[in-house]
């Protein structure tokens, strides 16, 4: 059985080195979500890009099924995301993120580079979730392929999804190191 600081590593890797060969991604045509899925949207992701900046501390992760706690936070500056384990700054991993709203459930694209077999068929360096902002609150769901955007926020055994469960830091608590 994998440790969570094991498996929070493996997510991290793969979110930075990961290429497969598929289909290109599509938001648009999907049937609808299900009772899971968010049940509010933004008016654009302006709008949510600027309410996500600052710094966002897991409470809950759950990874192809298994729940994994570790101190993780994702720190939004601009179009941005780094994520720190264990409270090393220096050592998080920064991705650029684009977010699509105004359909439901809103995505995030997040890309932690570019691909240079692209042109080719393969998809890798970047993964596609949906996401739920709800005041200090935020949840992540994001497929570990890149293939599709989940239709809700489910990431059980065989899924191989990931989501997170994160609560907005404090200036107070991110200076003290909470």
């Amino acid at each position: 059985m994998l440790r969570a600081p094991t498996i929070l590593l493996l997510a991290s890797v793969l979110l930075s080195t990961c290429c497969t060969r598929s289909a290109p991604v599509s938001a648009a045509g999907q049937s609808s979500p299900d009772q899971s899925a968010p049940s509010t949207t933004a008016l654009s992701p302006a709008d949510d890009q600027q309410k996500l900046q600052g710094t966002w501390k897991m409470d809950s992760a759950v990874l192809n099924g298994q729940p994994l706690m570790n101190d993780v936070r994702w720190v939004f500056d601009g179009d941005s995301v780094t994520v720190v384990m264990n409270g090393n700054y220096q050592g998080g991993v920064k991705s650029h993120y684009e977010l699509g709203t105004g359909e439901s459930p809103n995505t995030i694209l997040i890309k932690s580079f570019d691909n240079p077999l692209a042109s080719q068929g393969y998809y890798g360096g970047s993964y596609t979730g949906i996401y739920n902002l709800s005041g200090d609150k935020l949840r992540v769901c994001y497929d570990m392929t890149g293939r599709q955007y989940p239709k809700s926020f489910d990431a059980g055994k065989g899924s191989l999804r990931m989501t997170y469960q994160f609560t907005r830091e404090t200036t107070e608590q991110h200076a003290a190191g909470a």
